[in-house]
């Protein structure tokens, strides 16, 4: 009931006033108090926190239909965004306001110790609250305007079916990723404000929680956020601001996040070390110290994907285009927290979790006072592709360094919409030592269309695209890097046998024809092996002429090498941890893209010791590496005596299977190439030499390339 016709007149008013045109955040720090218990309260001041004066003002913008803030607890997120936001609807834009807090316990904690507090010492919004006891409940208030605030929590009883015109998340990352079987919070939130056309407004905000999806994933644009579901979801689907401090000395803008954050690894007391921290300018190497901090956020900027600033402050470039406002700073920018606090936290997490081997408090660190998605330290501490890619060396494209004795091939099958055969040449030295000396994809096949143009290769439906790994593979000779009259071939090739359907049968079909031209005991065919074996590499013979639903033709007669994977890969990646040329050294050429290394190191090796890929990247370069020293260690490889190597195995002073630019390897060679025969050997004729290097015979122990 009302108290008088006055009181009726009044909240009629409040009905029909417009809203008041004003920022968001000059309203909040108008019309807000702060409660700071005990009945004290202080006004909202935006110099404590002026990175959030953009992210509060694009609310009522209707340039965005969501704004989304990542950032660590104690930069005053939950103050101004959430609390602010609500002020600001109530005296300057009523609507009705849904709240999500993270659980039913929250809800109430935030509706009773934080809303109620400043809805009481904020007098605007104290004197808007309806007079009626029942319109104001812990999780419902209404007001004299006639708008609605609802507190509430993920369920879909309550994210659903009412319409809000502003609906704020907060804590999203704590929430669960589906709600009740009906989706993600955010996709749920924003439906309820589309009746609300322009002027709907979604708010998330929350620190990192998730996991990153693919540890193996590489930056491609400075404000990229690492691939997760959640607020960095969002925030990657957005324009992707971040916070930027203008260094004191030389002027030049950059983020104040952890890398630049530096100076406490040198004391192994948590206290003391913590207490050294400090930020180094990335541009001039100049050091900042703690007191500035006020200042430079004072001097901060937000900058777009895409924009960039100098060091008088001019923005250009043209900035990411999104629906959505988003925004990411890091923890070192945090209004209320210290840089030897944040510092001594991770410190102290590092410790603990060097002693127990747990990294909750440390993903709980990186979390929320760090503002990072957490990496895992089993994936963290695996080999990183930057490592590699910074070893490379400059030796020629395609050509065989001195130290190479051999050349082996490997093959793996890709099917689907990306069909190819991808190669891999890798050349041989002694104990291991090994040289990448090419690779590439053969994507289309001898066939031509109607038009004269070569049709992309199809292995698992014809037969004939098989050739090209005769051609264009195993009869492939390279250049010395020594002497450019001479050409190094390949010994021998390793094949994936398979893939889709159709590739098993064409492999066996292509093993038949090597084997009719002579050249099977060069062919490998290979196959992954999941059961676990004592051998590494165990010779099948596959024969299913017995059953009626065979797919492939497999009659017994085409040997098929079963690979225990995971063994090959431990192998590699204890090869690869190796630092220095020499026994078990693997070479890179410089002319390598990026996009090798990342195949090389995208898989994970589990605690179960099962390597597998953590996400829907390449790992071809791993795959291949493995394949081709299958082929060696068949041929004994491992078991070389380097002071008496078989021919085959010689060096290129002595090697029998180089031959000279001109001739055809395995043919001419025979009557017209000179071996040069070491001095303790007795001199043979060149049949003899030949029978002996394992090129053209399958006699010799561990030898016999064909």
């Amino acid at each position: 009931m009302y108290a008088s016709v006055g009181t009726i007149r009044r909240d009629v008013a409040e009905l029909l006033k417009a809203p008041r045109r004003m920022p968001v955040a000059e309203a909040v720090q108008k019309y807000m108090r702060v409660p700071l218990g005990g009945g004290s309260s202080l006004p909202w001041e935006a110099t404590l926190t002026p990175y959030m004066i953009e992210p509060m003002n694009c609310l009522a913008s209707r340039e965005y239909d969501a704004v989304i803030f990542v950032g660590p607890a104690r930069t005053g997120k939950t103050v101004g965004l959430i609390d602010g936001w609500i002020v600001y609807t109530i005296v300057c834009d009523p609507g009705d306001f849904l709240l999500i807090q993270m659980t039913e316990e929250k809800a109430r904690e935030h509706s009773k110790k934080r809303l109620d507090r400043t809805f009481r010492v904020s007098r605007e919004v104290a004197r808007r609250m309806s007079p009626r006891t029942n319109d104001n409940n812990v999780h419902d208030k209404t007001f004299r305007a006639g708008n609605y605030l609802k507190i509430g929590w993920p369920s879909i009883n309550i994210m659903s079916s009412s319409d809000y015109k502003s609906v704020a998340l907060t804590d999203y990352d704590r929430w669960p990723e589906d709600i009740d079987g009906e989706g993600d919070g955010f996709s749920l939130a924003s439906k309820r404000t589309t009746t609300f056309m322009s002027s709907g407004m979604t708010l998330v905000e929350s620190s990192p929680g998730r996991e990153v999806t693919d540890t193996k994933w590489r930056q491609t644009s400075p404000h990229e956020a690492p691939p997760t579901t959640g607020i960095l979801s969002l925030y990657n689907r957005g324009d992707r601001r971040r916070w930027y401090w203008p260094c004191p000395e030389c002027g030049h803008y950059f983020q104040p996040a952890m890398p630049v954050v530096e100076g406490y690894r040198n004391d192994p007391d948590p206290v003391k070390a913590s207490e050294s921290a400090h930020i180094r300018c990335p541009h001039c190497s100049s050091i900042i110290g703690a007191h500035n901090k006020r200042e430079l956020n004072g001097r901060g900027v937000w900058l777009r994907e895409g924009e960039q600033i100098d060091c008088r402050g001019v923005i250009s470039g043209k900035g990411r285009q999104s629906r959505i406002a988003s925004f990411w700073m890091e923890g070192p920018a945090a209004a209320y927290q210290t840089w030897a606090q944040l510092v001594y936290k991770l410190l102290t997490a590092e410790i603990e979790f060097e002693t127990t081997g747990s990294e909750e408090t440390l993903k709980a660190v990186i979390n929320t006072d760090w503002g990072l998605p957490y990496l895992p330290k089993a994936a963290s501490e695996q080999r990183r592709s930057e490592q590699l890619l910074s070893r490379v060396e400059d030796y020629e494209k395609r050509s065989v360094p001195e130290p190479v004795r051999f050349l082996l091939a490997a093959v793996d099958i890709q099917g689907g919409k990306k069909r190819r055969f991808v190669v891999q040449i890798v050349g041989y030295g002694q104990s291991g030592e090994r040289w990448l000396i090419d690779r590439y994809n053969i994507k289309y096949s001898l066939r031509c269309d109607e038009h004269g143009e070569s049709l992309p290769i199809h292995p698992g439906a014809f037969i004939e695209d098989w050739d090209l790994l005769l051609s264009d593979v195993l009869q492939k000779n390279y250049v010395l890097a020594r002497d450019c009259s001479r050409r190094m071939p390949v010994l021998a090739m390793a094949v994936d046998s398979g893939g889709e359907q159709g590739v098993t049968d064409n492999a066996y079909k292509f093993w038949r024809h090597c084997r009719k031209e002579g050249l099977h005991k060069r062919v490998y065919l290979i196959k992954g092996d999941s059961t676990r074996r004592q051998k590494s590499i165990t010779k099948t013979y596959p024969n299913n002429t017995e059953r009626s639903d065979r797919r492939a033709d497999a009659r017994g007669d085409v040997p098929v090498y079963l690979l225990q994977t995971d063994t090959f890969k431990d192998q590699l990646n204890n090869t690869l941890a190796r630092d220095m040329p020499g026994a078990g050294y693997i070479h890179f050429p410089k002319w390598l893209g990026d996009w090798f290394f990342d195949e090389l190191t995208y898989e994970e090796r589990g605690t179960d010791g099962k390597w597998r890929k953590p996400g829907k990247g390449n790992n071809e370069a791993m795959d291949l590496f493995c394949y081709s020293h299958a082929i060696a260690t068949l041929r004994g490889y491992e078991r070389i005596d380097w002071s008496k190597p078989p021919a085959w195995a010689e060096s290129q002073e002595y090697n029998p299977n180089i031959f000279n630019e001109g001739t055809t390897p395995g043919t001419v060679i025979v009557t017209t190439m000179k071996r040069k025969v070491r001095p303790q050997e007795p001199p043979s004729s060149d049949s003899q030499i030949l029978s002996g290097a394992g090129w053209l015979s399958g006699g010799s122990k561990g030898g016999g390339w064909i």
